[in-house]
């Protein structure tokens, strides 16, 4: 097989898209296929350092700042990469990232439509943007591209309905999993000084955005604290860039925890290594994750990949991922939340019964498995067009 995988979204860092694409193309050419990977020309160097000289694969730089929707990346998805697939002898073309536009395309186009947040909490997104580019791009995407690929059967169902388009073009091929850094005793001892970790801590990671739900889960902790006698703290991770959404979002946070009476209890760490995250992770008593949508919830199983028992809301893709593991939460009823929280730190035996249970959930959240599936999905698409 021969393939033309799109990863102009990478842009210096590795987050789950670019994972997925990386450990895609490696599986494709360690198996025997063919792979020439689109990227951008000022990330070159880079991404020949992340996948080295694997037989079967040829990279091709294209000249271009961004991956953002704009006519520049349409002409190239239309243009460029469909005459370069065809000089490739390539039998499909793989867009990894929410959007493409291979218009008049003779060879078959797959694109991977992780979820469609911004259909729902527009976030950073302004008005304009959402409403002119995004939503009509995205439907125009869905509908120029052979088959979509999405996470989960929560996203599926939602982009379907969303974007409008039937629930047989999409296929789920959930994501992999890294690799955790081991249990350091040195590190844990760095964190627990740096954050006061001495009494216990609840941990939150996913940053301040309106859909991570950060109010209500420190009014929840806040409810731990005075009616529980909690001793321990709420962790909370994540980048604050200092964009105007985001410093929105921190006054809004902020404000809850001046509130809340417990403002010596909680902490934004601010950005931390993944490292440190997994030993955070590892340490926690419990991880809760109150997001109102997820389309897939990588935090939840990273946490149950490290033995910590987890707390996170019955909405989206949530359920759906962790499978009976956690404790499940309205995410947006308070009292529940801070229940849901409590069962689990008072209960050794709940907290046994959710590590052994998510140790049998994460299992098959491999990027092997991802690529495997992948590969089935090409087979599919090129067996429907006739060229298998």
């Amino acid at each position: 097989m021969n393939v033309v995988i799109d990863f102009r979204k990478y842009d210096g860092v590795v987050g789950g898209v670019e994972q997925g694409t990386i450990q895609v193309a490696r599986y494709l050419c360690d198996n025997e296929h063919e792979v020439t990977l689109v990227c951008k020309l000022n990330r070159l160097r880079e991404v020949r350092d992340i996948f080295g000289n694997p037989d079967g694969l040829t990279i091709v730089p294209v000249d271009v700042p961004t991956h953002e929707i704009s006519i520049r990346n349409a002409r190239l998805d239309s243009g460029f990469i469909q005459k370069l697939a065809k000089e490739q002898d390539a039998d499909l073309i793989h867009f990894f990232y929410n959007w493409s536009f291979p218009i008049g395309s003779d060879i078959p186009c797959i694109l991977t439509l992780h979820d469609v947040i911004p259909f729902t909490y527009r976030e950073a997104m302004g008005f304009f943007t959402n409403h002119l580019f995004y939503r009509p791009g995205v439907k125009l995407a869905c509908r120029l591209n052979d088959v979509i690929t999405t996470v989960s059967d929560f996203s599926r169902r939602d982009i379907s309905e969303k974007v409008g388009i039937p629930q047989e073009k999409i296929r789920v091929v959930p994501n992999g999993l890294r690799e955790p850094a081991p249990n350091d005793e040195d590190r844990r001892e760095r964190l627990e000084q740096e954050y006061g970790l001495e009494d216990g801590y609840v941990l939150n990671v996913g940053g301040i955005h309106e859909r991570k739900n950060i109010p209500r889960l420190v009014q929840a902790f806040a409810r731990l604290v005075k009616d529980e006698d909690y001793p321990g703290k709420l962790l909370i991770t994540g980048r604050v860039t200092g964009a105007p959404y985001q410093e929105k979002m921190k006054k809004v946070c902020d404000a809850a925890i001046a509130e809340s009476g417990v403002e010596d209890r909680i902490v934004f760490t601010g950005f931390v290594s993944e490292d440190d995250l997994d030993q955070l992770l590892r340490d926690a008593e419990v991880f809760v994750y109150p997001s109102l949508y997820e389309g897939f919830g990588i935090p939840v199983l990273e946490a149950m990949k490290v033995d910590t028992p987890v707390v996170t809301s019955e909405d989206s893709a949530m359920a759906e991922v962790t499978d009976g593991a956690a404790v499940l939460i309205d995410p947006r009823d308070v009292e529940d939340m801070c229940s849901g929280i409590s069962r689990v730190v008072g209960n050794r035996d709940l907290q046994e019964e959710l590590v052994e249970k998510g140790r049998r959930t994460v299992e098959p959240y491999t990027w092997e498995a991802c690529a495997q599936r992948y590969i089935q999905v090409y087979r599919e698409v090129l067996e429907q067009q006739g060229q298998c």
